[in-house]
């Protein structure tokens, strides 16, 4: 559509909604004004409550976690599935189910016959001893060794450093691992190994689509009496596998080669998508659509723990649930179609919505915007920003990169919730599965609220959750897409994406 009618379209409709606001009912947070009448029945049904019964479901010991390619992912699919055949929403997977397959393997490591060699018959076996969370399909990963020293999120990494194609042995505390682990993979090391005082709980388990490679080597954990076994190889010191003083940093390069050899075993695995349909209510205009989704997976079981993911992504998976149900139970429906969407596989690198994007069942061409939550059952913390503070705020992210009609239409939408929307996270755009519908040319909107302590953490759990903010994006959303629905395809964003972290 012409953008100057797309615009124009906006206008008039942000003037029709304002009618509808000028009345305040029952409000959202302090200020809110009330919805269109023809939509309350729909707005109204979306409740906290709902959201916690529901998400204490997705979120529960049952669903172990959603991890891609475990059992708890697709109980966690089919019970969505099950909602939305409740719903009276039709299913748009294949074969006339909700699931869109991907084409997925589990690989795994098998640790009695892979092994660490080197020079003068050194060999070290990674039963109980190594464990990876990351490799790829290859049999071999070799490099000169390096023991790497860091205590600390303010430990620095020099530039000088050399660890392309290295063996590195890192000695650190919880902070510096998570604070190095980007730039390691940035230095294209070969082999990462952090020592452990134990047994590696790590899986050297992965779940990838087929014929897709990410990254460039391995990487998990070491037993320290298996590291100093390899400190004895290299004629290094016990110093080497002490943490320094905090936001230390030691570097200790060696001459001697060591390489991993791994033996890998692989096989299909079932990974869905869930999709659903409401059709539009207008027949000229009804093969058109809006995407609304949520990624549904998260890190599932690893080793003892299970990884609820409560917020990260069981919020979003939620609120687009009460959406669907509120789409189904209003009696005006949108007069454009919507696409519900849960993705899988957004945890390993956004496969399930670059799977969608790639084998579309509806053209692209005729997708009007996407719109997509993530995050959004806490209240953002941050260090000197508690999350009281944050009650009734979130993040608008991407929505601005288009010709800002999105945006303001989204901005007219929150007049019956009033969040406190923060445009300052555009960091994160590349980071959830709107940037694959981004890439494709559809303008996009993604809320999220920020995040916190717990952030891929077994503590996020359902009992840390606030239930009402959840309620509060669905109705907003709810909204959204009846406005996108009135408005009609939006001009396709012109900024350049970010590279996908």
């Amino acid at each position: 559509m012409n953008p100057k009618r797309s615009i124009s379209l906006g206008a008039t409709l942000a003037l029709g909604l304002s009618s509808f606001f000028s009345i305040t009912v029952r409000a959202q947070y302090e200020g809110a004004t009330a919805p269109p009448e023809e939509l309350r029945a729909g707005f109204e049904s979306i409740s906290s409550q709902q959201c916690e019964e529901w998400l204490n479901i997705l979120a529960g010991p049952g669903f172990e976690g959603r991890g891609t390619g475990q059992e708890g992912y697709v109980k966690a699919a089919s019970w969505v599935s099950g909602k939305l055949a409740e719903f009276g929403l039709k299913p748009m997977g294949d074969a006339g189910t909700y699931f869109q397959m991907l084409p997925m393997s589990r690989m795994h490591v098998d640790a009695v016959q892979s092994k660490i060699t080197g020079p003068d018959g050194f060999s070290l076996g990674f039963e109980k001893s190594v464990g990876l969370d990351r490799f790829i399909e290859q049999p071999e990963f070799a490099g000169k060794v390096v023991f790497l020293q860091m205590s600390g999120e303010g430990a620095k990494l020099a530039d000088d450093v050399i660890l392309e194609d290295r063996f590195v042995i890192l000695v650190a505390d919880d902070k510096a691992a998570g604070a190095i682990a980007p730039r390691l993979s940035r230095k294209r090391a070969s082999v990462v190994l952090r020592v452990v005082e134990s047994e590696p709980t790590s899986t050297s388990q992965q779940q990838r689509p087929d014929g897709r490679q990410r990254g460039n080597g391995i990487g998990g954990s070491i037993r320290k009496d298996a590291a100093k076994a390899i400190l004895a190889a290299v004629g290094g010191s016990e110093e080497w596998l002490t943490v320094p003083e905090e936001n230390a940093t030691d570097v200790h390069s060696t001459e001697v080669e060591l390489k991993a050899e791994l033996r890998i075993r692989k096989e299909p695995i079932a990974v869905p998508n869930v999709l659903a349909w409401q059709e539009g209510s207008d027949p000229a205009l009804r093969d058109e659509y809006i995407v609304i989704g949520a990624h549904l997976d998260h890190l599932g079981v690893r080793g003892s723990e299970y990884f609820p993911g409560a917020d990260d992504n069981g919020s979003g998976s939620t609120a687009i649930l009460s959406i669907a149900k509120a789409m189904a139970a209003n009696p005006t429906k949108p007069k454009r179609s919507i696409l519900f969407m849960w993705f899988a596989a957004e945890e390993i690198g956004l496969v399930g919505s670059a799977h969608y994007v790639n084998n579309p069942i509806l053209p692209l061409e005729k997708m009007i915007c996407m719109l997509n939550v993530d995050m959004v059952g806490r209240n953002e913390e941050k260090q000197n920003e508690p999350a009281s503070e944050n009650e009734r705020s979130l993040h608008l992210v991407g929505s601005q990169k288009g010709d800002q009609s999105l945006h303001a239409m989204i901005l007219e939408a929150n007049k019956s919730i009033n969040f406190e929307f923060e445009f300052d996270e555009e960091g994160v755009f590349g980071r959830s599965d709107q940037i694959n519908f981004f890439k494709k040319g559809t303008s996009v909107a993604f809320l999220f609220g920020g995040f916190h302590p717990d952030y891929h953490r077994t503590s996020d759990a359902p009992s840390k959750i606030n239930y009402a903010k959840i309620a509060s994006a669905a109705k907003l959303y709810f909204l959204a897409c009846h406005m996108a629905a009135e408005h009609g395809p939006f001009p396709a964003p012109k900024e350049e994406p970010p590279v996908t972290k």
